[in-house]
């Protein structure tokens, strides 16, 4: 027989629970405190009596109920046991629900590091975007369930909060995450919206904004003296000044060490470790250190540090108490200093000159006014490809070359601190 509504409405409770067969293996089960529930009952390879609940009436109606038991029978035809198949598709649907996005983000994140993709400050700076800007507005949804809008609108809030290129950035991010979990098989191929080609990901364009420089040959000439009469701490004074000499990215200068220096043949040997490169290449024991040339200007200059700092260890070493993450005192002077020195001075770090502005000055100018080839002056830059790295590229090739450009740019910015109007 097959049940009916109007069965299930009348079918009373008793002492004792009861069955009712609507189709084959599909049982209504009542309760005695008047409950009444969907069972599928049928019997595994092993002869054993097996039941599965299907929830309860009228929850679960009985048009869906049998729906329900379709399913299972179709399972049994396929020589599948179906209680076995719903603790798969249960455990499935748990992995699926936990890959939330952030959870997917922070695994791809610690995927990249295993395989030293970035360097640690530059994973470290990854991380911090996710963490500020995509995972408190959509990092608690599954992955598979969010789509283009909502990442869309996501990208949008960071871009039109002034941080355009943080936005881009953090798109390429996404971009990997959604791509991670199709590997992961936490998403189908067919339903990575952001797989390059699918959507329209693009952020408004706008005016690439660079390092705040100087490049007027009057107004260096004012830095310059301005730098020299600086009254702040002697360290940070020296820092300040060897700066636009050796015009080296600030993160390398503050972290240089005695031991680097070779004072009296003016060599700077700077390790990978402190240099802008992919982590990968910074502990390859192939990749070459940048040979930095140094002027007379800044061997004096550190000549006299060296009665100060010297003689090992950091050159331009903290002057405050800071600790760093890790809880330990910091042993050099920290990132900002240099920008604070040139605030102090009176300089906007946004508009006039900052820190990472000294190298466009010196790279414009030794150009423009001193003539050199272009390649020479990428070359003192550290500016060089992953092929180049890949080669174990030799940085000493050209360091005659560069030794004189570097003394030549220091004496051209000697005279124009000279020049007074």
């Amino acid at each position: 027989m097959t049940l009916s509504a109007k069965a299930i409405e009348l079918a009373k409770p008793t002492d004792k629970e009861y069955l009712l067969l609507d189709d084959d293996k599909l049982y209504l089960r009542v309760r005695p405190n008047g409950s009444k529930s969907w069972l599928f009952s049928y019997r595994n390879v092993a002869g054993k009596r097996i039941k599965i609940t299907l929830g309860t009436y009228p929850r679960i109606s009985l048009a869906l109920a049998r729906d329900l038991a379709e399913k299972h029978r179709l399972t049994l035809e396929l020589g599948k046991d179906p209680r076995q198949a719903v603790h798969e598709e249960q455990a499935e649907a748990r992995r699926h629900a936990m890959a939330t996005f952030e959870v997917v983000g922070r695994e791809w994140h610690t995927h990249t590091e295993k395989i030293q993709e970035w360097s640690d400050s530059y994973s470290q700076k990854i991380i911090r975007q996710l963490e500020l800007h995509v995972f408190p507005r959509i990092g608690r949804h599954a992955i598979g369930s969010l789509n283009q809008l909502d990442v869309l609108q996501c990208l949008e809030a960071i871009s039109l909060s002034g941080t355009r290129e943080t936005a881009i950035r953090t798109r390429e991010s996404i971009q990997r995450i959604y791509a991670r979990a199709v590997t992961l098989g936490l998403l189908e191929p067919g339903k990575n919206f952001m797989a390059k080609g699918v959507a329209d990901f693009k952020l408004r364009t706008h005016i690439t904004k660079h390092h705040a420089t100087i490049l007027d040959p009057q107004k260096i000439g004012q830095l310059m003296r301005d730098i020299r009469g600086y009254k702040g701490h002697y360290i940070v004074c020296c820092a300040l000044q060897v700066m636009p000499y050796v015009f080296q990215r600030p993160g390398q200068i503050r972290m240089m060490e005695w031991e680097q220096l070779e004072l009296d043949t003016g060599i700077w040997v700077c390790p990978p470790s402190i240099m802008k490169l992919r982590k990968i290449h910074k502990e390859h024991p192939q990749t070459q250190p940048h040979i930095v040339p140094l002027p007379s200007q800044v061997v004096e200059i550190l000549r006299g540090m060296h009665k100060v700092t010297g003689p090992s260890g950091p050159v331009f070493k903290s002057v405050s108490r800071r600790r760093g993450k890790d809880g330990k005192l910091s042993r050099y002077i920290s990132n900002n200093t240099m920008n604070s020195a040139l605030r102090a001075l009176g300089y906007d770090t946004q508009t006039d000159i900052t820190g990472h502005g000294f190298r466009a000055m010196a790279r414009t100018l030794i150009r423009e006014k001193l003539g050199w080839e272009r390649e020479t002056i990428e070359k003192h830059l550290a500016h060089v490809s992953d092929e180049e790295l890949g080669l174990a590229y030799d940085r000493t090739t050209f360091i005659a070359q560069r030794q004189k450009m570097a003394q030549e740019w220091a004496n051209y910015l000697d005279e124009l601190a000279a020049k007074r109007t």
